[in-house]
C-alpha cells in the first residue's frame, strides 16, 4: 500500500513536469525554423492579407511565411525579379493553383507538397506561406520556391 501511495506522489510531481516538455511537432518547427534563419530566411507568424476574396484558400489552417529579400535596390537581382513579372499572387485553391492576374501558372507550382499554401512575388520580397506540417522535403521545397523567385 505503501508504495502505491509514493508511485502515486511521484506520478503527481513528474506529470506537469512531462506536460511542459515541447512535442515532436513543436521540436520540428523549431527546427524548421532554426534551419530557414540560418539560411538567411526571415520567418513570420503572420497570415497572409493580400489575397483576394475570389482566391479562397483550400483550408483555413494557420500559416507561417518564409521570407527572403531578392536585393537591395538598384542591384541586379532586384532588376531582374521586377522584369520578370513584379508583383504575383497564387493561391492553392479547392480547385487547385489559382494566380491573382490571369497570368499563366508556372507548371512547377502543382508539383509543391500541399502544405504550401500561398506564394507572393513582389520586386523586393518573396514570400512562402505554408503550415510547417511537412517533412523535411517539403521545407527544401519551400527553399527551392524562395530562390527560384528570388532569381
Amino acid at each position: 500500500m505503501t508504495y502505491i501511495i509514493i508511485l502515486i506522489a511521484v506520478a503527481a510531481v513528474a506529470g506537469p513536469l512531462l506536460s511542459a516538455l515541447p512535442s515532436k511537432q513543436q521540436r520540428r518547427v523549431t527546427r524548421f525554423r532554426d534551419t530557414a534563419r540560418g539560411a538567411g530566411i526571415q520567418v513570420r507568424c503572420r497570415a497572409p492579407s493580400e489575397i483576394p476574396p475570389r482566391l479562397q484558400r483550400a483550408t483555413s489552417d494557420m500559416l507561417v511565411c518564409y521570407a527572403m529579400r531578392c536585393g537591395k535596390q538598384g542591384s541586379k537581382s532586384s532588376s531582374v525579379s521586377a522584369s520578370s513579372g513584379g508583383n504575383s499572387l497564387w493561391v492553392r485553391t479547392t480547385a487547385g493553383w489559382e494566380g491573382r492576374d490571369s497570368e499563366a501558372l508556372p507548371a512547377w507550382l502543382t508539383t509543391l507538397d500541399p502544405a504550401i499554401e500561398v506564394i507572393i512575388r513582389q520586386p523586393e520580397e518573396v514570400q512562402v506561406y505554408w503550415t510547417e506540417r511537412g517533412q523535411d522535403s517539403t521545407l527544401e521545397q519551400v527553399f527551392e520556391t524562395l530562390n527560384r523567385l528570388k532569381s
